[in-house]
């Protein structure tokens, strides 16, 4: 077998597996699922998927924001890129309660087309469902400014 060949069928197979990762989307963890849903809710502005990652409390809030926002998501000349801000995290810690229980605090900065800033904490707890991971129940507060 050639050295080409040989690359060649390396390469392949490192472009297929990583493939594989991309198409399987998030990591079925606690914290894998808790960083998935807070790209989508926070990040892409997408509650419909965000809501994929959810059940309890979580399920019901992003259902009932869904149906008040269902008014205006349908407005054809609706461009949410132009006024969304932009949003960063950091994962402050995470507590497990049990083994299908885990909670994590985030601090989220908040910064408006227009300059304006905030600060908020999110407390967001995951819980194992029939082996799948899931967003139960997400609340934030305003931070305490240093």
């Amino acid at each position: 077998m050639s050295k080409f060949r040989l690359i060649s069928k390396i390469f392949l197979c490192f472009l297929f597996c990583n493939l594989g990762f991309i198409l399987c989307g998030y990591e079925n963890s606690p914290e894998g699922v808790a960083e998935e849903f807070l790209y989508r809710y926070f990040i892409e502005l997408h509650q419909q998927g965000a809501l994929q990652l959810s059940t309890g409390l979580a399920k019901d809030k992003i259902q009932e924001e869904i149906e008040l926002l269902k008014g205006i998501r349908s407005d054809p000349d609706l461009d949410l890129s132009q006024s969304k801000p932009f949003i960063d995290y950091k994962l402050l810690h995470s507590q497990k309660r049990s083994d299908e229980s885990v909670a994590f605090v985030y601090d989220v900065s908040i910064k408006s087309k227009g300059g304006d800033a905030s600060k908020r904490q999110l407390v967001l707890t995951t819980v194992k469902i029939e082996g799948k991971w899931k967003v139960k129940n997400f609340d934030t507060f305003m931070a305490d400014e240093p």
